[in-house]
């Protein structure tokens, strides 16, 4: 395989799909998987199975989708609702570098009852989780210094659906994204595999006409053949991304690249924590430090705590 040197869990695998005859490509897709960075992501946070899961989830397609975009920076996909799940968050750098979090509603009497709810063998559902409220995807283009950002509502069923309407929405590309994700006894499994149209090239009417027809034979068949690929698939440790690219679209001569690695990496800084805090007024700093004078400032992402005490702090320092 061209991939064994990129662990199977934590990889984003780009392929395309052609045209058997001419090996013109008609379809291109990314395979994420990522169930590696999403155990040890998961980990530092208390929550409940079926947060994680949705956590999992975001991290697989933020990756997923991150790798149809060309930037040199951050993709992010952060969504807001008015549900037990307020904030969803996950980026990854160009680089591969994963993070994420989930903000929850302090009254969680409701959870039980959602959980029992949700269906086992499917993605999460995301209205009973999250409510009324919109996901936006955002790309932060370090190199131009651009932000490109598209928000769609927060309607659901799935995370999969708004990253489709998205692609809809802002390129008008038909796109089809399948997102799971689950734990077990050795971590983690996360996956997002995404297939997309390639615009069909112009020319004489005839030919045109012709290479139409031919994405459109290729588009239908490709759809057919993702909606076939189980959860139990998607999911199982044991399948590499490749395996599972062949398995299902062997009919279509697919092509893989090589694999891009994701691993799980917090971008805090503690310059930036210190930077903040000299912008802080004296009332400010005083709200935040304990009896003892100290500010225990920890990162949502990486839970990491930096202690700093209000007396080195320029509001304190006339």
């Amino acid at each position: 395989m061209l991939n064994d040197n990129v662990p199977a869990g934590s990889q984003i695998l780009p392929f395309y799909l052609a045209d058997g005859s001419s090996d013109a490509a008609l379809i291109r897709g990314r395979m994420a998987s990522v169930g590696m960075a999403a155990s040890t992501i998961i980990a530092r946070h208390n929550y409940p199975d079926l947060v994680g899961r949705l956590q999992a989830e975001a991290l697989a397609l933020a990756a997923c989708l991150s790798s149809t975009l060309k930037f040199d920076g951050v993709f992010t996909l952060q969504a807001k609702g008015d549900g037990l799940v307020r904030t969803l968050f996950a980026d990854i750098t160009q680089a591969g570098h994963l993070r994420g979090y989930c903000a929850l509603d302090e009254d969680q009497s409701q959870l039980a009852a959602i959980q029992l709810a949700q269906p086992n063998d499917d993605a999460v559902q995301i209205v009973p989780l999250m409510g009324g409220g919109y996901i936006a995807f955002t790309v932060d283009d370090d190199a131009t210094g651009g932000r490109y950002q598209g928000i769609v509502e927060l309607d659901g069923p799935h995370l999969s659906d708004a990253a489709m309407r998205w692609f809809e929405n802002s390129e008008q590309t038909d796109t089809m994204v399948l997102c799971a994700a689950d734990t077990g006894p050795s971590g983690w499994q996360a996956s997002a595999l995404m297939l997309q149209r390639i615009a069909t090239e112009g020319g004489e009417a005839v030919s045109a006409a012709g290479a139409k027809a031919a994405s459109d034979d290729a588009w239908h068949t490709a759809k057919t053949l993702l909606s076939s690929v189980t959860r139990a698939e998607l999911l199982d440790s044991a399948l590499t991304p490749e395996e599972i690219i062949f398995r299902l679209f062997n009919s279509m001569a697919p092509h893989v690249a090589p694999a891009r690695a994701v691993t799980d990496q917090c971008r805090c800084d503690v310059q930036k924590v210190e930077s903040m805090l000299t912008q802080l007024s004296v009332d400010d700093v005083n709200d935040l430090a304990d009896a003892d004078g100290a500010l225990h400032i920890t990162c949502e992402f990486c839970k990491t705590e930096r202690v700093f005490n209000k007396n080195d702090l320029p509001a304190f320092q006339s």
